[in-house]
């Protein structure tokens, strides 16, 4: 039988007023909890993947996708949840975050400070697309 794997989104959201990044933890009733990680999910069969990622960091943070920018596809091949990702760059203004019943707590941080907290492969990918370069063009 084959595998099925899910596909999704993710954002990498800078606040260009801040500049800051955003991290969510992930709520205790999940198998990630505790997890500090970037919003975004699952695209709905016959999604786009642009138009998940708005649906996505909507539903999660409040926060309109107005512009972004590719950075990196990854795949996990977790034994019970294997996926595919794709990882956005979204720059927003907003400040105030709107939390879905997905995540318990968010933080505005430094580049440093996100490096620390954040998920082990979204560290590697971060690195990987060179972000910190990306947010440069911002400051």
């Amino acid at each position: 039988m084959a595998t099925k794997y899910w596909v999704g989104a993710k954002a990498i959201i800078y606040n260009t007023k801040l500049h800051k990044l955003l991290a969510v933890k992930r709520g205790y009733d999940d198998t990630s909890a505790g997890v500090w990680e970037n919003p975004g999910g699952k695209k709905e069969v016959g999604e786009d993947i642009i138009d998940a990622l708005k649906r996505e960091v909507l539903e999660e943070t409040g926060v309109e996708v107005n512009e972004y920018k590719y950075l990196y596809s990854t795949g996990i091949n977790e034994e019970r949840n294997p996926f595919f990702i794709e990882g956005y760059f979204v720059p927003t203004e907003k400040e105030d975050i709107e939390l879905s019943f997905e995540h318990i707590e968010y933080r505005w941080l430094t580049v440093e400070e996100y490096l620390e907290i954040i998920d082990a492969g979204i560290r590697r990918d971060f690195k990987r697309a060179h972000v910190a370069d990306i947010i440069k063009e911002y400051e």
